[in-house]
């Protein structure tokens, strides 16, 4: 984090040497489970086929990703004198770092409150009300659907 603004400076978290590795990787292989990953690409619908290649490369990078997040993240915790990490410094990542910037509103963090809290049952019936997140916006709504064979089936409404 800069001095003159409040931004993080990503390329000042400490480098993967100066980090203990408490999980070795062996080469050629990445620490998130293969399958797992290929699973998760199967459910884009937009991909018919993804090579292992791709979804090994795919699977080092949200590695990565993962790593500079948690990084930044307790860094913040550190400067506050915590150990921790806690949900409020990823979310000041988010805010705060240009890379991480496509997340503030999936992760958002604790906004700071001028009036009294509202009931529960006030503030469920609010957040039902609310604008969609950017998530929403580029979810699709789907409905299961059975047909007279049994099958399960996603259907865009």
């Amino acid at each position: 984090m800069t001095e003159d603004d409040d931004t993080i400076d990503v390329e000042a978290v400490p480098s993967e040497q100066a980090v203990k590795e408490t999980h070795e990787r062996e080469a050629g292989k990445s620490v998130l489970p293969f399958a797992r990953v290929q699973k998760i690409i199967k459910a884009d619908k937009d991909l018919p086929m993804v090579a292992r290649d791709a979804a090994f490369l795919i699977s080092m990078a949200t590695e990565e990703f993962i790593k500079r997040l948690a990084q930044a993240s307790q860094k913040v915790a550190e400067r506050e004198k915590r150990s921790t990490v806690q949900q409020r410094d990823v979310a000041s990542v988010t805010r705060r770092a240009d890379e991480f910037f496509f997340l503030d509103e999936i992760i958002s963090g604790p906004q700071p409150t001028t009036a009294k809290r509202k009931p529960r049952a006030l503030q469920e019936e609010q957040s039902v009300l609310e604008e969609p997140t950017l998530l929403d916006r580029f979810m699709k709504k789907t409905e299961v659907v059975t047909d007279e064979d049994g099958l399960m089936y996603a259907q865009t409404p």
